[in-house]
């Protein structure tokens, strides 16, 4: 027996196990942005149950209220954000407050409140998240903390170890290790 690891984007997965639903019980809708989609015209409940059903076999949920949805949207943004070749110039809670059209201190409290954690210490795990896509990709730590906007390599590495437990030069060893493992299988 051979172990295969398998690589995936989970918000494309996600986008596509939704438009295979929405098309499949052929419910009209338009994709807005990551995690929000218009549905085109009223949905009789119990096709819009199925499709919440069907969707939950899958871990993914339709959010109906409305701080719910900010929340989504919140994780949403601070991903995309983090995901992109560069991190903004601009402050953080200037640029969630712009892209989300709200207060950030509004922002910030609503998202505290629901998930008991900050929209800073969500956005270091998105960072620390990216770090290791990144140190799989072969990139050093130096392109790494230019590209999530570290002030230096050391202030990265902390974070990673504080975050994950280790150092990245042990996480990718033990990455390392794992593919040599699964190679000789």
């Amino acid at each position: 027996m051979k172990k295969t690891y398998v690589r995936y984007d989970i918000n494309r997965a996600c986008q596509t196990i939704l438009q295979e639903q929405l098309e499949e019980l052929g419910i009209g809708y338009e994709v807005e942005d990551l995690g929000e989609i218009i549905i085109q015209k009223n949905v009789p409940a119990p096709l819009f149950l199925t499709l919440r059903n069907n969707l939950q076999r899958y871990g993914i949920d339709l959010l109906n209220d409305q701080k719910g949805q900010l929340i989504q949207r919140i994780k949403n943004t601070i991903i995309e954000m983090v995901g992109r070749d560069k991190l903004p110039m601009s402050k953080i809670s200037c640029y969630l407050a712009e892209r989300l059209q709200m207060n950030y201190n509004y922002i910030s409290a609503v998202f505290s409140e629901y998930t008991h954690t900050s929209i800073e210490n969500y956005i270091i795990l998105q960072k620390i998240e990216r770090a290791k896509k990144l140190l799989l990709q072969e990139l050093s730590l130096t392109e790494i903390s230019y590209l999530l906007s570290y002030s230096s390599v050391a202030h990265l590495s902390g974070q990673f170890k504080k975050v994950t437990g280790l150092s990245p030069s042990a996480f990718k060893k033990i990455i390392s290790e794992r593919k040599k493992i699964a190679y000789t299988n």
